[in-house]
């Protein structure tokens, strides 16, 4: 008898150790997959809570008094997926777009050079500070990489290996052949709000331009997501159009241009700390001031 309770008590403890082994894997999956549930169950509620943004306006003249307001009035009518809906919406406007640097800038061609020079400047600036240090064999992911405009213009000279996640597919194929014969990266035709980095692969991880169409919940899933993807001195740079307050959303493109305390905010609610701040230069009077944010 003795031996029998001394065999069912070893198999209870096994049992309890495995499930415990169990529910570590699923609460793993849950964070890599779901950024945890609540993210998703509450996406566009305004659950997040960031300090020093209140109301803003969209493209249609109307104004509101809350990120909640806005996001509710963007999310609740459709599925954000739906052709109806917010991300639906957004794909549709850049599948009309021509694969070429004018149409992916908006008719700003112009501003391609200038932009990649002060790009190059803050990544040698991150690099001399100490921010980040490339680890070999060095790989770079280009997020909303478009026609790949960023990366031939100055990521691929750092890297070897740039991947290119693109939802768009034109601009994708547009990009494969552009880059083709000095790129040893991939490329990935997803949405910012499903792509899902390999861990501990980036030395850097470039968003530019492309961050407006998250929600807020996205953009935090998002960008914890990332933090996972980077290498231990890796670091992730967010280059984005900011308005001196609150948000502006255009209707037409499915996006919103949030301010910097905003665009902080978020990064913060993501665990994660601006660690440089410098602001585009040179750039036509009349567009938006666009910032670049360091991250870790």
């Amino acid at each position: 008898a003795g031996q029998a309770d001394q065999s069912s008590t070893i198999l209870a403890l096994r049992r309890d150790f495995l499930c415990s082994i169990v529910l570590l894997c699923l609460l793993e999956h849950q964070q890599v997959l779901g950024e945890s549930i609540h993210l998703c169950n509450n996406m566009g509620k305004g659950k997040i809570l960031i300090e020093g943004v209140e109301g803003g306006t969209d493209s249609a003249g109307n104004t509101y008094g809350s990120r909640d307001e806005m996001w509710r009035n963007e999310l609740e009518r459709a599925d954000p997926t739906s052709e109806k809906g917010w991300y639906g919406k957004g794909i549709k406007y850049w599948e009309d777009v021509p694969a070429s640097v004018d149409g992916v800038l908006g008719g700003f061609g112009h501003v391609t050079d200038v932009d990649l020079e002060e790009s190059e400047l803050f990544l040698q600036a991150l690099l001399r500070d100490g921010h980040v240090r490339f680890a070999e064999p060095g790989r770079a992911a280009d997020c909303g990489a478009g026609i790949g405009r960023i990366s031939k213009g100055f990521l691929c000279n750092h890297f070897k290996s740039v991947d290119l996640v693109e939802p768009v597919g034109h601009f994708l194929q547009t990009a494969e052949k552009e880059l083709s014969g000095f790129n040893d990266g991939k490329y990935i035709q997803v949405g910012l709000q499903d792509w899902v980095p390999e861990q501990g692969l980036y030395d850097v991880i470039w968003i530019q331009w492309v961050i407006g169409h998250l929600t807020d919940e996205d953009f935090v899933a998002f960008m914890i997501r990332c933090k996972r993807g980077l290498k231990q001195d890796g670091i992730i740079v967010l280059k984005e159009n900011a308005c001196t307050d609150g948000f502006i959303v255009d209707k037409e493109d499915s996006s919103v241009t949030r301010s910097a305390v905003y665009l902080e905010g978020l990064c913060k609610a993501a665990g994660l700390s601006v660690v440089a701040q410098e602001y585009q230069k040179n750039f036509p009077e009349g567009l938006f001031k666009v910032v670049m944010l360091a991250i870790q």
